[in-house]
């Protein structure tokens, strides 16, 4: 082997040797994420609240009867509900609906039709429920016209009203996303005593 062979390849060895190693490519950190965190629901108030599920149970006494049933209640804006009592007089399923301005009671074969809620119950149960008020009522707010006299706890819920010739108790309340709904309420006026208890809100 010649010497300018030899030295040529003495030199790629050292160039080999001297190189410096290839690095493997150092990600650079992510910025810092700028997407905003999804809102989560808006909480309504119970003044703005027009739609709701509750399913409990109800009892109502006047001086000459008194019925228990269970109770689902169907709203869907202010003109349009579903009231089911099941048991109510020891019988099977009722059916209170309203569209519009027509209210259908179900009995099971008997069905009647009417502009009043009130009157219809009080012919049919003996009892008079002022469904109307109950739609503000239930959700511890005072129905629209005159108040004799209201009361309210510390943190602004209702607890005590009195209107449309009925004193009406509220001895509960629960959180339903965000806001305060009642749970339990007392109603006695117009010779009826009137107990509902609210186990489940959805809203």
């Amino acid at each position: 082997m010649n010497l300018s062979k030899t030295a040529c390849i003495a030199s790629i060895c050292i160039l080999t040797a001297c190189a410096t190693p290839q690095r493997t490519p150092i990600e650079a950190p992510l910025p810092p994420s700028t997407e905003t965190q999804q809102p989560s629901t808006p909480i309504v108030s119970p003044q703005s609240l027009s739609a709701w599920e509750l399913s409990g149970a109800i009892a109502a006494r006047n001086q000459k009867k008194g019925w228990t049933a269970s109770l689902n209640w169907l709203q869907q804006g202010p003109n349009q509900y579903q009231i089911r009592l099941f048991g109510p007089l020891g019988g099977g399923t009722v059916i209170i609906e309203k569209k519009g301005s027509v209210i259908t009671y179900r009995d099971g074969p008997k069905v009647l039709k009417s502009n009043n809620a009130s009157e219809l119950l009080q012919k049919q149960t003996g009892t008079q429920l002022p469904v109307h008020n109950l739609y503000y009522w239930v959700r511890g707010l005072k129905a629209p016209g005159a108040v004799s006299a209201s009361q309210y706890d510390e943190n602004h819920r209702l607890l005590a009203l009195n209107q449309g010739g009925y004193h009406i108790e509220y001895s509960a309340y629960t959180s339903v996303n965000g806001m305060h709904l009642p749970s339990k309420i007392r109603l006695q006026g117009h010779g009826v005593l009137i107990k509902l208890v609210i186990k489940h809100w959805r809203v």
